[in-house]
């Protein structure tokens, strides 16, 4: 992570069902919030495809979150899944 803003690669396991892979489109973004002490951020994930029934995967998933000094986490996640 730099002090502008991060980006990942991902791959999540879903059993036997195969594994997503994906990783941010654009750099994420981390802020203060108004709320002292805590801050949040956001990014959007790029489906970049998988194994299993993921295989041929493409869509988008937004990923946005707050985080306070002492490790309290809160994260919301929203995806759109192609699968053809």
């Amino acid at each position: 992570m730099n002090s502008d803003g991060f980006d990942e690669f991902k791959t999540i396991t879903y059993g036997d069902r195969g594994n997503l892979k994906f990783e941010t489109i654009e750099t994420g973004h981390i802020a203060q919030s108004a709320v002292e002490g805590l801050n949040h951020g956001s990014l959007i994930w790029n489906i970049t495809g998988g194994d299993g029934e993921f295989s041929r995967a493409t869509g988008l998933i937004t990923f946005n979150f707050t985080f306070s000094a002492e490790g309290d986490v809160v994260d919301n996640q929203y995806g759109r899944l192609s699968t053809p």
